[in-house]
């Protein structure tokens, strides 16, 4: 069987590539203990929010009160993302994901162990809740709650 020679210019288009030097993924590396390292919005400061939203040079599309909210196509966990809601005064947190409650639900029971569902530490801040969106039963959101006593 004669070998297939490809040109490596050709192998280099096979390799996983992304123009982005943080993932979502990343962003949110805490988000088991709510602890969200600098992902937050603040344009009245130098760097007005994290390295994820500057290098994808996303703006807030809504600020209510003290949150801004991020229109985004991304994934986290394998799950469509399609907006994220981050502190500028507030510390609330919030991934919204295109898919309902239920299958939300599997995925992170699979690849973390729970449900994430709602609880005496979450109600703290101290850990995340998975929750249908309000009004849509069609995607589901993954939050932390401000910590009581603030950060």
């Amino acid at each position: 069987m004669p070998r297939l020679k490809l040109p490596l210019a050709f192998l280099v288009l096979l390799l996983p590539f992304s123009a982005f030097a943080v993932s979502l993924e990343q962003a949110v590396s805490g988000f088991q203990n709510c602890n969200f390292k600098a992902l937050f919005y603040a344009p009245w400061g130098k760097q007005p929010g994290h390295p994820y939203f500057s290098e994808r040079k996303l703006t807030p599309y809504k600020e209510e009160n003290g949150l801004y909210f991020f229109k985004v196509k991304d994934t986290l966990f394998g799950l469509p993302v399609v907006e994220i809601v981050v502190p500028g005064t507030w510390d609330y947190h919030g991934i919204v994901f295109d898919v309902p409650l239920k299958k939300a639900r599997a995925t992170f029971k699979q690849r973390f162990g729970s449900h994430f569902v709602p609880s005496k530490k979450s109600k703290s801040g101290e850990t995340p809740v998975l929750d249908v969106v309000a009004g849509n039963a069609q995607q589901s959101v993954f939050f932390c709650n401000e910590r009581e006593g603030g950060l």
